[in-house]
């Protein structure tokens, strides 16, 4: 890596070393159990209190982020790759009050997201979240190698999934993965869809153990959200459900949550540079 790049790298961290833009990470197992849900309503809320966010929703081929927004998406990621278009038109401000930005919607996009994202590309992607309080990053599900970078970088990773034996599974395989990577994240598990309350005890019992073993830390928050039919409807009309039910059981509890991000202090051990610089693949020194 040349002198040069390690100038501009460390130009960049002494310029945005004071940002307070917080990055959030909302993963999951297994497809299926509600985690752009999640996404686009934390967005939202957060949004609703004021804050400027940013939704990054980077499960290119799959990205659905805009759609549960309202938003029809023309401009993504790809197109700024190609010299098509600025990085500010990749942004799509939306009904919500939520920016969001796709890197696409064929399996390429993100493809070609991870092989550019550097040099010049870097550093505007770097100054457009520093423009915002908060960074929400919508993940494929599972877990790959290509959002390694995704994980460190994270204030807070919320692990989404649901009270059946498959999800489970496959969450036990994410934190098994995590647990390779070293991650300083805070992590909060979300558990959807309950249908039996009985059955959340021995799933949380599990997920605390598993956590404790493999990362040798405490879950930070455990929520739990029933099953809540009007999500389908929310869905189906485009609108978030802390906008479309704001006094239903989910919203209330998702506020809940919210104020649970908002209020947290943690401070990271890594500015908000060098973590970003850590989801793009930037070596910071």
């Amino acid at each position: 890596m040349s002198n040069n790049y390690h100038d501009q790298a460390e130009n960049l961290r002494k310029h945005f070393q004071d940002a307070e833009t917080k990055i959030i990470t909302i993963s999951g197992g297994k497809g299926g159990v509600g985690k752009s849900v999640f996404s686009v309503n934390i967005s939202s809320e957060l949004a609703l209190r004021k804050n400027k966010v940013l939704l990054f929703d980077s499960d290119a081929g799959f990205a659905n982020a805009s759609i549960l927004l309202g938003k029809t998406v023309k401009k993504t990621l790809s197109d700024y790759i190609d010299g098509k278009i600025s990085i500010e038109d990749c942004v799509h401000e939306t009904d919500s009050g939520v920016n969001v930005i796709s890197t696409g919607f064929d399996f390429k996009d993100w493809k070609l997201f991870q092989n550019n994202f550097n040099g010049t590309m870097a550093q505007e992607f770097l100054a457009l979240a520093r423009k915002h309080d908060y960074v929400i990053i919508d993940t494929g599900a599972g877990y790959s190698d290509k959002l390694i970078h995704f994980y460190l970088a994270s204030d807070k990773i919320f692990l989404v999934t649901v009270p059946e034996p498959t999800a489970i599974v496959n969450a036990y395989t994410l934190i098994k993965a995590l647990s390779m990577l070293d991650v300083d994240s805070e992590l909060d598990v979300i558990l959807n869809m309950i249908t039996d309350k009985s059955e959340i005890r021995s799933v949380e019992e599990v997920l605390r153990k598993t956590v404790k073993n493999f990362l040798n830390k405490d879950i930070n928050n455990f929520y739990k959200f029933v099953h809540e039919k009007s999500i389908h409807e929310s869905v189906k009309r485009q609108i978030p459900i802390v906008r479309y039910k704001e006094n239903n059981a989910f919203s209330k509890n998702l506020k809940i949550l919210v104020d649970d991000i908002t209020n947290n202090k943690r401070t990271k051990k890594l500015s908000f540079t060098e973590r970003f610089k850590k989801i793009i693949g930037i070596e910071v020194r």
